[in-house]
């Protein structure tokens, strides 16, 4: 499968957003009545954010949403104090990662996060990623995000945007050790560090393009 990602600019983009969301969390996991229940809360942050979105042969399978540390704070404020993290540091969130279900286990979620990733550093020159995950079996950070080196910055905690869903954890990742720890031996054995940060370098160096576009991995 062919995946793309671009940033959402138009209108078509947009829709293509909200009808993801209505498959995933509305139809598919039940975790929300209405694609517009975060309006007030992670969607108020939309005038600052951009979302990318993953597509196949021109039909949207995926999207994550980018927001970029501003005046206005960032969602997880809600839940967690960021003043020691934000001294010194250029912070973005990334929410709302999905992909339908029938192109999950492909490797497009992962596609859409480095394209934030990319997208992050060219755009923001970020310095640490935060994300608002739901915990695993034990309580903790999936494995995955351990992997790259996010940590918890705080206790597991009931989300009440979402029904029925697990615990969620805000965690960070602090890029620059990511990408120091990708470059070495240990690092380079990490299929998900070299993923993502084994060539960080040229996501700053290379012109940005439309969509940071990019395709998602085999």
């Amino acid at each position: 499968m062919n995946v793309t990602f671009r940033l959402a600019r138009t209108e078509t983009d947009k829709a293509d957003v909200l009808r993801l969301r209505d498959a995933v969390y509305v139809g598919d996991q039940g975790r929300l009545a209405d694609v517009t229940d975060t309006a007030a809360t992670f969607d108020r942050f939309d005038p600052h954010a951009e979302y990318i979105v993953g597509y196949a042969d021109r039909s949207p399978v995926g999207t994550v949403k980018v927001v970029p540390d501003t005046a206005a704070g960032l969602p997880c404020d809600d839940t967690v104090d960021l003043t020691a993290l934000r001294k010194g540091n250029r912070l973005v969130e990334f929410g709302h990662l999905m992909t339908l279900p029938e192109v999950r286990n492909r490797d497009i979620g992962m596609g859409l996060m480095r394209a934030a990733v990319v997208h992050s550093a060219r755009t923001y020159d970020m310095t640490h990623i935060l994300g608002d995950f739901f915990v695993d079996d034990s309580g903790g950070l999936r494995g995955f995000y351990k992997e790259i080196g996010f940590f918890a910055l705080h206790e597991p905690y009931e989300d009440t945007r979402f029904k029925g869903a697990p615990l969620s954890l805000v965690a960070a990742l602090d890029v620059t050790e990511a990408v120091r720890r990708a470059r070495t031996e240990q690092g380079k054995q990490s299929r998900l560090l070299q993923y993502f940060f084994g060539d960080y370098d040229s996501y700053i160096r290379q012109e940005a393009t439309d969509a940071d576009t990019a395709a998602a991995p085999r």
